[in-house]
């Protein structure tokens, strides 16, 4: 059944910009191609309602002063139906938790789509399971099926679960330049880069990306290692480099818009993540023709098939990834064709699948 200007609200509480924030603009965007009308609310002055208001998405700024602030619950619900919206998307825990709240304690009645993003498993509390099987949840979206999994184990209803894999705008990998990263850093031609673009935050595991790298550079004096990314952990990173005596072979990039033209100056991608829900860097090294050796976390596995588009590592283990790493490095062959084959794979995380699966998600809710 078709529908006209499906009215839609997304509903996000992260004071930060970080890879889920991406994927909601992605999925804005591609929603406006589906005759939607989208409002938005979220954290004010997050740089998430910034880009709201440059973008013209009528925003909704709130305060929020815990994860069971039941006054940005009534708030919600007031927004909501000034402006006739038909379905809630929350994309974030405490989104999620708002959005439930509104319905059961103000009277809301506005059915909700969840995304979940993150592989670690749903809390054993009563105020989860609350959350997760209100009758308000008419669907979880799981951006990989190994979430779609681990959240099974919580879910009463298992048909409210799909999977919605995560995308990319394969359109910033084309026609990339290399250079940039080289000359920023005042890098030689004879070395080689081994990089990791993340937030600086426990769950990718940057100390296992250090311990690799230190491995590495026994091995091979004409390597170079870099992360871009930045968040709480940056300045005891900083010191376990340090401590390791790598200063001169590291660099930390900080927050980077640039990723396409980082990424294109690597050698090898190494993602060390513990926990993971897909990995959407992984799509941008592989966008960008850089071969990838990753943990098999979460949704890794999901777009890197072993020594077929990357290689794969028991998560935490540093020589096993050392050795993977030295394999692409000294195996041209191997690179071209781990590169290869992952074209194929990546068609399949692409923004118009992102957003027409969604709104066929929201399709089966309403009608």
């Amino acid at each position: 059944m078709a529908n006209k200007g499906m009215r839609i609200l997304h509903i996000n509480t992260a004071r930060s910009w970080r890879g889920g924030e991406q994927q909601i603009a992605y999925l804005i965007a591609e929603l406006a191609q589906q005759n939607t009308q989208q409002f938005v609310v979220c954290i004010k002055d997050a740089p998430f309602y910034h880009w709201c208001l440059a973008n013209n998405i009528p925003v909704k700024g709130l305060k929020k002063r815990s994860s069971l602030d039941l006054s940005f619950a009534s708030s919600l619900k007031k927004f909501s139906q000034k402006n006739k919206v038909a379905i809630w998307h929350a994309h974030d825990a405490h989104a999620h938790g708002f959005a439930v709240y509104a319905n059961a304690f103000f009277g809301a009645k506005t059915p909700i789509v969840v995304s979940r993003r993150v592989d670690f498993p749903v809390a054993g509390s009563w105020l989860s399971a609350f959350k997760y099987n209100h009758a308000s949840v008419k669907k979880i979206l799981c951006v990989s099926s190994a979430i779609a999994e681990i959240v099974k184990a919580k879910i009463k209803n298992p048909a409210v679960l799909e999977v919605v894999h995560s995308a990319i705008d394969h359109t910033k990998f084309r026609h990339l330049q290399k250079g940039k990263l080289r000359s920023e850093l005042q890098l030689s031609a004879d070395l080689k880069i081994v990089g990791n673009i993340a937030a600086l935050a426990d769950h990718k595991d940057h100390l296992t990306f250090i311990n690799t790298a230190e491995i590495l550079n026994a091995l091979h004096p004409d390597l170079y290692f870099v992360i871009a990314g930045d968040g709480e952990l940056r300045a005891t990173l900083e010191a376990k480099v340090a401590e390791k005596g790598l200063e001169e072979k590291f660099s930390f990039l900080g927050f980077r818009p640039d990723v396409p033209a980082i990424i294109a100056d690597f050698d090898v991608f190494l993602f060390t993540s513990k926990t993971e829900g897909l990995g959407t860097s992984i799509l941008d090294a592989l966008a960008a023709v850089i071969p990838t050796v990753a943990t098999a976390a979460g949704g890794i596995p999901e777009i890197v098939e072993n020594e077929k588009t990357g290689l794969l590592c028991p998560i935490g283990d540093a020589q096993a990834l050392a050795q993977a790493t030295e394999k692409v490095l000294s195996t041209p062959a191997l690179a071209a064709s781990l590169i290869n084959r992952a074209s194929d794979k990546l068609a399949f995380f692409s923004l118009e699948n992102l957003g027409l699966k969604t709104y066929e998600q929201y399709q089966l809710v309403l009608y």
